[in-house]
């Protein structure tokens, strides 16, 4: 176990990590199971008609459907797994990652960086435990509140992991915290291993990538850690525990010229599905709003590092106008002239979404919002449910409705909008502005570099 000092120490880091960072820098799917808003259907919107990648749709069932999704090959997972050097002194070994923090995406990039150690490694999983971070106090993460610390399966569907895991990739265990300890599955050993011991890492920076396998380095601190424990504690029966920071951006995962850990990265993202109540609200919403719609994420709630609202509004109204401008053919019109789509407007503050419907309004845009949808729907409970999510997973309720959009703004600081806009190209990565890109196989995105994190382009 790490002890308090070093525990703070490397919280400390990993906070000032993370700031510096954002300061800084599929398979065709033939039907789902998520409603008549996804899937390989052509969406209508008073005479338009449009339709997303498959990719898109793929992402939207495994992550989003309320119902169980249907069995995905995940291609790329089984290729890991197959090709994994299963060293037998792993066998009962279980990495558990900690340290993970922050809003909801970066929790997800962590917890794929936690999978392709596991994978990689030809290591099991106990599954981690995240702090949730203060619904109205966004700048504080809780690192330090145990009360606040919520177990994998109360922020994404456990069960959903553990059975994608055991059919496609069985060599790798997956342990929930409430199976190991007294009475269940003995620890015979807790260990940890310092990725500040990884040769040439500079703390806050990238490490690890095809040509510095992480493989190698966890391999050599381990036999250094049998090596050094007394021979009776490897002994008795029950798991060797091994803690190890998740940290955020950890490995360069468009540097590998393959593109293969690319392709085991989106599927990670598929892996980690969100709890039934951010799904249902998220396909409510969707089957409320027509279609096409273009997406804004507003990025101007009280923890804000970026531009400030009057320049963020100025600057998505103009955007708007171009997406118009330049991709109003993207749409098949059956009858009269095409009509300006709704904006979907994914933003905490109020006020904020106030003055952006006014403004927008000037300009011809009908601007909505979760809420003002949900008081739409025929099911009245709708907002009630929304209020009951914590802040982070209403956002995760937004990244689902923006993954529909006929266009989708947002800043390239913020790993939501980093994460959507990944989410939909159909290679996985955000690709660059689609106002300037002359093919990008109806991505229909554009980041505009505020607060540019520049390690979000290989590594998020």
């Amino acid at each position: 176990m790490l002890g308090p000092s070093r525990r703070n120490a490397i919280v400390a880091a990993v906070s000032i990590f993370l700031f510096i960072s954002l300061w800084l820098g599929r398979d065709q799917l033939e039907n789902t199971s998520i409603g008549t808003s996804i899937g390989n259907k052509i969406n209508t919107f008073q005479g338009v008609t449009s339709k997303r990648p498959a990719e898109v749709d793929l992402f939207l069932e495994q992550v989003f459907s309320v119902d169980k999704p249907r069995k995905h090959e995940y291609p790329a997972l089984k290729y890991m797994c197959d090709n994994t050097v299963w060293r037998p002194e792993l066998k009962d070994v279980y990495i558990h990652c900690v340290y993970m923090f922050a809003g909801m995406t970066s929790i997800v990039s962590q917890i794929k960086v936690c999978l392709k150690m596991a994978t990689e490694t030809g290591s099991n999983i106990l599954l981690p435990s995240m702090p949730l971070r203060d619904s109205k106090v966004l700048q504080e993460f809780n690192l330090n509140n145990a009360d606040k610390y919520l177990p994998y399966d109360q922020w994404f569907d456990a069960d959903h992991l553990t059975e994608v895991m055991g059919r496609v990739c069985p060599q790798i265990k997956i342990l929930r915290p409430d199976q190991v300890g007294p009475g269940k599955i003995a620890i015979k050993n807790k260990w940890d291993i310092d990725i500040g011991k990884a040769p040439g890492y500079h703390q806050f920076t990238s490490h690890f990538w095809t040509g510095r396998p992480f493989k190698e380095f966890f391999d050599d601190q381990f036999d250094e850690l049998v090596a050094k424990a007394p021979k009776d504690s490897l002994a008795p029966p029950g798991i060797t525990q091994i803690d190890i920071a998740s940290l955020f951006l950890l490995f360069k995962i468009t540097d590998d010229p393959t593109h293969r850990d690319l392709k085991l990265w989106n599927e990670f993202s598929l892996l980690i599905r969100y709890l039934k109540g951010v799904r249902t609200v998220a396909i409510k919403l969707l089957d409320e709003i027509p279609r096409p719609f273009y997406g804004v994420h507003f990025r101007v709630e009280n923890d804000t590092i970026w531009s400030s609202l009057e320049t963020q509004l100025s600057r998505d109204l103009d955007a708007l106008d171009q997406a118009w401008e330049q991709f109003r053919d993207d749409v098949v019109v059956s009858s009269g002239p095409p009509k300006k789509p709704p904006v979907y407007l994914a933003c905490g503050d109020e006020a904020a979404m106030k003055k952006f419907i006014e403004e927008g309004e000037k300009r011809g845009w009908e601007v909505t919002h979760k809420w003002d949808l949900a008081r739409k729907h025929s099911d009245q409970t709708v907002v009630a449910q929304i209020d009951a999510l914590a802040f982070d997973f209403q956002g995760a309720v937004d990244q689902g409705v923006m993954l529909e959009a006929s266009f989708f703004l947002g800043i390239s600081g913020s790993a939501f909008s980093s994460t959507t806009a990944n989410a939909r190209d159909v290679t996985g990565r955000y690709r660059g502005s689609s106002f300037t890109n002359v093919v990008d196989e109806n991505a229909r995105n554009h980041l505009f570099n505020d607060g540019d994190a520049s390690s979000y382009a290989c590594c998020l």
